[in-house]
């Protein structure tokens, strides 16, 4: 009890000296859920120009100005993604129960989470994570929510990030709880996926700090700066690696950054006169709690280059996406023929025709179209030229591609093709090279331009990039499906249309599909086999074609999916296959 007092004294003696040194007045933790004080640096004046702030009275003051009362309990509940959960830090017992209960702090922690997942997501009432996060705002009376977006969304889908948050905080208000933002990091330099969010890993977070401290504002609802404090120990400190392998996530030492970060910032305890160390060693430990101490009393504030407002800012109306009404899911793998990969007894070379080393001397390759070959022989790591886009937008092979801007260089080339050399990938032929197994990836780039469904150039059309399958014959189709490693990989909305010609196209309602409106859902693929090595892919998502015919089938690309850390909105895919399945029909 004597440790408990001493803490809460010391705390408060901390941040009372942090409250007067930035202008003096508190924010009591009773009040934090409703009003919050500007966390950017910036004054708006009567003309509506923004400059930087100059004086203490503007800057940033402790959100939470005093330890919170630590004689009665607390229930808190998490909602996000692995950025969330990596390390265990948001379950039961996980680095941040662990640290409040060191300060002397009764906390119950519960979690909703799925990795990948964004907000509006987790309030679908249709979704399986979206029922769970909503049931336990209605049944469960907590006092703090702490919301974590996808990594990206508050610069790749400001609108949505904003009105998720909007939304959320209707709903924990009525709960009765203080609802938190909590800002995440950039991406470590290096990261392939961080130039569409900021030149390097400070341009970032200073974006993602932008767009919380804003929605913050609009709401009266505080954040808790953990990026901010990624983005300071990442400069000051590179000794301690805060990154996971993959350089986006957290390490163990990021998640116990971040947990202390949260803690501190949400309960008003400095972390700095604190010693829990969990199982970071003692010197980084003592640095990293020192760096959320930091943040903590002298704030985030955004630079004037970067402040932004939500006011009236939203996600587009649903009209503008793909219509998902009639969206027919599988939840099962269908029992026709798969038909989006050839089996060819004989052991013909060229053309892209390969033999794989392993297979009992049988050869295999994707639909070979009219012109009896799978796809254009060009790839690329870079720009493609004219001429190269048009050869693969050439709806002769069996599988083309227009719209096309580049291909991923650092994937692996396509067993269906003797250009293996991992600076120059032939994606187009993974598409449909029936490997689903750790390699041979179809990571695709489409350019500026919008299509309409003929291929047309057309600024009034939404079509990023069009993918056309020619199965060399009219056939019946049942289903299509994609297959790959996680549901992040595939467009996230897309039409489907089919074609006896090539010039007229009817749209597979059934098929067409928004992940907005209708989140992915895998189906169990552990039995489907691919026909080179006997692999399954991870994932499988299956649509219904059933009662259509045609000799193509066109995917209308409207959003693209997730490479590596790129969210939805931006012009890339990135999948194993395009599976499709039906049977032969005479014309």
């Amino acid at each position: 009890m004597k440790r408990i007092i001493s803490i809460m004294l010391c705390g408060f003696m901390m941040f009372s000296m942090a409250a007067c040194a930035s202008g003096g007045g508190e924010t009591s933790a009773t009040t934090a859920a409703t009003s919050a004080d500007n966390p950017d640096n910036t004054v708006t004046t009567a003309e509506g120009t923004t400059t930087e702030a100059t004086t203490a009275d503007e800057g940033y003051k402790p959100v939470v100005s005093e330890p919170r009362d630590a004689s009665r309990g607390y229930r808190v509940l998490f909602i996000g993604n692995s950025f969330t959960y990596y390390n265990d830090m948001n379950k039961p017992n996980g680095i941040f129960y662990q640290i409040a209960k060191n300060a002397g702090y009764n906390v119950t922690v519960d979690s909703v989470y799925k990795g990948g997942y964004y907000l509006h997501q987790f309030l679908n009432e249709k979704d399986e994570y979206g029922a769970r996060a909503l049931n336990l705002l209605s049944t469960v009376k907590y006092d703090i929510v702490i919301l974590q977006d996808q990594s990206a969304s508050p610069i790749s889908n400001p609108g949505n990030f904003y009105d998720s948050c909007r939304r959320f905080k209707e709903l924990i208000d009525k709960n009765g709880a203080e609802m938190w933002i909590y800002e995440t990091w950039g991406y470590k330099d290096g990261y392939k996926g961080l130039p569409p969010y900021g030149k390097d890993t400070f341009d970032m977070e200073m974006k993602l700090r932008a767009g919380c401290a804003a929605i913050g504002k609009e709401l009266g609802v505080p954040v808790a700066y953990a990026g901010a404090a990624f983005s300071q120990s990442y400069k000051d400190h590179p000794e301690i690696e805060l990154y996971y392998t993959d350089i986006k996530h957290p390490g163990v030492m990021g998640s116990y950054l971040v947990a202390w970060t949260l803690f501190g910032t949400i309960f008003g305890v400095d972390p700095a006169i604190l010693t829990y160390d969990g199982t970071v060693n003692a010197e980084y430990a003592k640095i990293l709690r020192e760096v959320a101490s930091d943040i903590i009393k002298n704030g985030a504030p955004v630079d004037a280059a970067y402040a932004i407002s939500s006011e009236g800012v939203t996600a587009p109306k649903t009209d503008e996406f793909v219509d998902a009404s009639k969206t027919q899911m599988l939840t099962s793998l269908p029992k026709s023929d798969l038909l989006s990969v050839i089996v060819r007894d004989s052991n013909v070379q060229g053309d892209g025709w390969t033999t794989y080393n392993g297979n009992d001397g049988k050869t295999f390759s994707g639909i070979r179209g009219d012109k009896d070959k799978i796809a254009s022989p060009e790839c690329s790591g870079t720009e493609l030229t004219e001429d190269q886009k048009k050869d693969i937008a050439d709806i002769g092979y069996g599988v083309s591609v227009i719209g096309i801007s580049h291909m991923d260089g650092t994937q692996k080339g396509a067993v269906n093709t003797t250009n293996t050399a991992r600076d120059k990938t032939h994606s187009v032929i993974n598409l449909v090279n029936g490997h689903w197994g750790s390699s041979y990836m179809a990571s695709i780039f489409f350019d500026s331009d919008t299509y309409n469904i003929n291929g047309e150039k057309d600024v009034l059309s939404h079509y990023t990039g069009l993918i056309t399958l020619n199965f060399g014959e009219k056939v019946s189709f049942d289903a299509i499906g994609y297959m790959s490693g996680s549901l992040k990989g595939f467009a996230q909305a897309q039409d489907v249309y089919v074609s006896d010609d090539g010039v007229n196209w009817t749209k597979v309602e059934s098929a067409c599909y928004d992940a907005f409106l209708t989140p992915l859902k895998s189906v169990d693929v552990s039995t489907m086999k691919d026909p080179w090595k006997g692999n399954t892919a991870k994932v499988g998502v299956m649509f219904s074609m059933a009662g259509y015919s045609g000799k193509y089938i066109r995917i209308g690309i409207y959003r693209g999916g997730i490479i590596e850390a790129n969210a939805t909105g931006l012009q890339e895919i990135n999948t194993r296959e395009i599976v499709v399945f039906g049977k032969k029909t005479v014309s």
